[in-house]
């Protein structure tokens, strides 16, 4: 009987020091949990990385800041782009990258807008000059004790609507024309549908007459197109006729149209913060009428 008093005795404290160290490690983890704090996140910086009249790319920098005395991993995050209250683009993206203890990162999410299928799909944005954004992202960390947790961030603000401006070739005007030389001016006309002024920094062009090359170069630097301006450019053309061929010489002073091939690429800056600088490239063809011989 004493035997058996005994053994229940040392079951008894044996479950007790379990239950003891049961206790005090859910507590330690309890501890634990609530000392590891959730990561602070700030949009800080929203910019536009890059763009054409057709694309554009927005970057948002999420500012991630860990209090904790100990590292952090990201695991993932996604986004949901917003214009004008209607979602746009979602997206989602495995990260696994390490945020340092007591340190900050910043995450990159880059959003690419194209702006055809923008004005398909959210038609009243077709003639808008610009229109009201929403950047919301959930980054989801692997967090000791909590395990995935996911933190959500924000951003509001307003971008512009592009619309690529249309080139068209008028005509080639003779100044002066000898047997030797000929001074040309050759007229387009530049317009600009957009709610920002364009500046022309330079046009490389190339220009074929009657299947012959007439002209390359470089003109039109420091050219001021206003907001939804369409604007006569001119382009100064010296042909030395004994180079080129007296057919040159005889096409000038006729009265007929010629046929024209004009390739070029425009830099273009704007008036806008958001919007530096961006290539335009011109492939035009067709018949050119002839003024002033």
């Amino acid at each position: 009987m004493t035997f058996s008093n005994n053994r229940t005795f040392a079951a008894f404290g044996i479950l007790l020091l379990v239950m003891i160290t049961l206790f005090s490690g859910c507590s330690a983890l309890q501890d634990l949990a609530n000392s590891v704090q959730k990561p602070r996140l700030s949009v800080t910086d929203m910019r536009v990385s890059g763009f054409n009249f057709n694309e554009i790319e927005l970057t948002y920098d999420i500012t991630i800041e860990n209090p904790n005395a100990l590292s952090l991993q990201l695991d993932s995050y996604n986004y949901d782009f917003k214009l004008n209250d209607r979602t746009f683009i979602q997206g989602q993206q495995q990260e696994n990258s390490t945020i340092e203890a007591s340190g900050k990162s910043t995450l990159k999410v880059p959003v690419t807008l194209n702006f055809q299928e923008l004005y398909q799909g959210i038609q009243t944005l077709a003639g808008a000059d610009q229109a009201d954004y929403e950047f919301l992202s959930d980054l989801t960390f692997d967090l000791p004790v909590l395990g995935l947790t996911k933190i959500p961030v924000s951003r509001k603000g307003s971008i512009p609507m592009l619309n690529s401006p249309s080139i068209s070739v008028n005509s080639l005007k003779v100044q002066n024309l000898s047997l030797s030389r000929a001074d040309l001016l050759l007229n387009m006309e530049f317009n600009n549908p957009n709610a920002f002024g364009i500046v022309i920094n330079g046009f490389d062009y190339g220009l074929d007459i009657n299947g012959d090359r007439w002209a390359e170069g470089e003109s039109l630097a420091n050219t001021s197109i206003g907001s939804k301006e369409s604007r006569q450019l001119s382009i100064p053309i010296s042909l030395n006729i004994t180079e080129i061929g007296i057919s040159a010489y005889r096409l000038l002073t006729g009265t007929g149209e010629l046929n024209y091939s004009l390739d070029g690429n425009f830099n273009l800056g704007t008036t806008h913060p958001l919007l530096d600088q961006t290539n335009l490239k011109v492939d035009r063809s067709g018949s050119l009428p002839l003024t002033g011989n």
